[in-house]
């Protein structure tokens, strides 16, 4: 006869058979896994294509998600807190009296409604009375509901007075860190924003002091709110009674429990409903934008087909997401009430047993209703609060970015000639010179606009340079011209002019001095520079001149308008030089907005002038109005100019061919033709430059 196992050896086989199933279990789950990775038989190129796309598309989203929940959350919470203190502690007394406001709001509130209490009680015994005092019952009752009444006036008062005292305080407070993130902006380098997409550094200013203006209008006051009534309301339930306040636990953790598994299921769909509007939205922008485009090759049928598949598809996601999220109010209500059905019924047992009056059970039932609002409050206000820190420390991650160095210490200023020599003029009047510090005090060199380059190597990214040995001599007076290819460098050279960029090796000698010296407003000041991208700003066109010379009358701007060829279309302008431009500048055309850029150079009469691709977006008859015009204040001014059209370089005393950032021809246009090289090509059409 067999010997029957122990109950330690039944234990331990079990165990041994659950592993074995886990194992087993683990190992259908690779292999599932493995047959949705393992690559088709047969599979052909397009199929082959398709599937690595739409890897390469779940890696992308995965990467993106992960993106999104780290940006979500603050690297250093402490830290963020402590900045964002910084600027709350010019309020600190005023806070402070919101604190105190807050508290006495609560405290108000939840003392007028206990007030209930004694009213009910009183008019429970009166009714139930064989012989009732109805006046004494009356005055009883009116004495409680003048106090609660009070009560809730003064508590409505102080909620209004502090909500007012916090958006001040809000405005301010935001006001200030804008005024900080902009301020800094304008110290920034340019590779800072190089580096950025122009909306992302918007988000900021948008998006991230939003929340932080959420969190201090709203959430901290909430906080401190709904803490205190959480703290008072759990208090005053537990101590009436404990046996009904746990019944009212249950249901609010099935509360929780509820919201928590039906968010689980629609925050997926919300996500991709916000996807399918974004779809549905840029569609309708792309198509209204290229309206002419549509209509010019008869696809208005096709556009609309594919208008109504995406609006189809963000409808059928909606309706999906919203089915299952409308689930939550009639649950949460169902449990709601059928929570109060029970307490209702357990506390009527409770007032006919003896434990509890009418009064007390009334109020009771008032405060279950709301018993876990504020728990889900402070909830709500940490997710918001963490929300908030994260945009914070986004605004404070670009106030810490270092600003642009600037180490010159050389100055332009005004020279007048008196009996007692030469005289630094604060006023209009004088000679532009540059005053350079010495042992001795300061020496003044003459502004005279001669340029060196010399000997300069420059990269953008570290090991990839992008000028190599550069040398350029450029005396005042002279036109020097830079061609060649999109992405030689030509650019590159007049962004170091400016010092837009540091040379990494190599000097710009400017009137004898190296630009390093010289203090960056006072260098870019001595300039004037047109670029190919026709900015301008909102407001009237005579605004827009003046920036070159914020000072200038209306008779200097009306002269460099003259000397840009732009007063003409100007005066048949409705309104003239006040003619109001738009911030997008789509109410002129664009060459005429390059002519009004023009314009600007023109009135700072600057010793240095800079084209780069100015006369781009012009015709060929105003491109030649403009080279007329240039030429009356070219003189006596160095100018650097950058072109594709090589008939806007011609008259250039030197012209310098790069090629990959070096300089492969150098002379005037006549000297370069005959030497029948790269201008030579580039000239008459052998070569296309791009």
């Amino acid at each position: 006869m067999s010997r029957l196992p122990t109950e330690n050896e039944m234990e331990k086989e079990i165990k041994e058979i659950a592993k074995e199933e886990k194992k087993k279990k683990k190992f259908i789950t690779v292999k599932k896994k493995e047959a949705e990775k393992k690559i088709p038989e047969n599979e052909t190129p397009e199929e082959k294509e398709k599937r690595e796309k739409a890897e390469k598309e779940k890696e992308e989203e995965k990467k993106k998600k992960a993106e999104a929940k780290k940006k979500a959350k603050p690297k250093d919470m402490k830290q963020a807190t402590k900045r964002l203190l910084r600027y709350l502690k010019d309020f600190k007394g005023l806070l402070i009296l919101v604190c105190i406001f807050v508290v006495l709001t609560t405290v108000t509130s939840f003392a007028a409604s206990l007030a209930m209490m004694p009213v009910i009680n009183t008019i429970a015994e009166t009714v139930v009375a064989d012989n009732p005092d109805i006046s004494a019952a009356l005055a009883y009752v009116s004495k409680w509901l003048i106090i609660m009444a009070a009560g809730f006036v003064i508590s409505s008062s102080l909620n209004l007075i502090y909500t007012r005292i916090m958006l001040y305080v809000s405005s301010k407070t935001l006001a200030n860190m804008r005024r900080d993130l902009f301020n800094h902006l304008q110290t920034l380098p340019l590779n800072f924003f190089d580096g950025r997409k122009t909306g992302e550094i918007m988000s900021r200013f948008t998006n991230d002091i939003s929340r932080v203006s959420d969190l201090v209008s709203n959430t901290l006051p909430t906080l401190i709110n709904s803490t205190i009534s959480a703290v008072l309301t759990v208090g005053f339930m537990v101590i009436t009674s404990w046996k009904l306040t746990l019944t009212i636990t249950v249901a609010v953790v099935l509360m929780f429990t509820t919201v928590i598994v039906i968010t689980k299921k629609c925050s997926p769909l919300f996500k991709q409903q916000q996807k399918a509007i974004g779809e549905v939205n840029g569609y309708i922008e792309e198509y209204i934008r290229g309206i002419k485009n549509v209509k010019l090759f008869c696809h208005e049928e096709r556009t609309k087909e594919g208008f109504s598949e995406l609006n189809e598809n963000y409808r059928k996601i909606g309706v999906k997401a919203n089915i299952i999220g409308g689930f939550m109010g009639p649950l949460m209500s169902m449990i709601t009430r059928v929570n109060y059905a029970i307490v209702v019924i357990l506390g009527a047992k409770v007032v006919m047993s003896g434990g509890m009056d009418i009064g007390t059970l009334t109020v009771y039932l008032d405060k279950s209703k709301s018993y876990g609002t504020p728990i889900a409050q402070i909830a709500s206000c940490y997710s918001t609060l963490v929300s908030a820190m994260a945009g914070a420390e986004r605004v404070f991650e670009i106030i810490d970015t270092p600003s642009e160095t600037d180490e010159g210490k050389v100055t332009l200023v005004r020279l007048v000639r008196n009996a007692f020599g030469e005289e630094e003029e604060s006023e209009k009047e004088g000679a532009f010179a540059w005053k350079v510090p010495t042992d001795d005090g300061s020496k003044y060199v003459p502004l005279k606009g001669d340029i060196r380059v010399d000997d300069i190597t420059f990269s953008y990214v570290e090991g990839t340079e992008v000028l190599k040995n550069v040398s350029v001599d450029a005396q005042s007076g002279t036109k020097v011209a830079f061609v060649g290819s999109t992405g030689a460098g030509k650019t590159t050279i007049t962004n170091l002019i400016n010092r837009f960029y540091e040379i990494d090796k190599g000097a710009i000698i400017y009137d004898g001095i190296d630009i390093k010296d010289i203090r960056k407003d006072d260098l870019r000041r001595s300039m004037a520079m047109v670029l190919q991208d026709t900015r301008l700003f909102a407001g009237t066109i005579a605004d827009n001149i003046r920036y070159g010379k914020l000072d200038a009358t209306d008779e200097e701007v009306i002269e460099a308008a003259k000397i840009a060829n732009a007063h003409s279309f100007i005066e048949r302008l409705p309104d003239g030089y006040e003619t109001e431009i738009r911030s997008d500048g789509n109410n002129i055309s664009m060459g005429q907005a390059q002519l009004i850029n023009i314009a600007r150079a023109a009135i700072a009469k600057a010793p240095v002038l800079i084209l780069d691709e100015a006369t781009s977006s012009v015709d060929t008859r105003t491109e030649r109005l403009i080279e007329v015009a240039m030429d009356s204040i070219m003189q006596e001014r160095t100018v650097f100019v950058i072109a594709h059209r090589l008939s806007t370089v011609r008259n250039s005393e030197k012209i310098i061919v790069l090629e990959k950032g070096e300089i492969i021809e150098e002379g005037d246009h006549q000297s370069l033709i005959d030497l029948g090289g790269k201008y030579y090509q580039l000239y008459t059409g052998a070569f296309e430059m791009k």
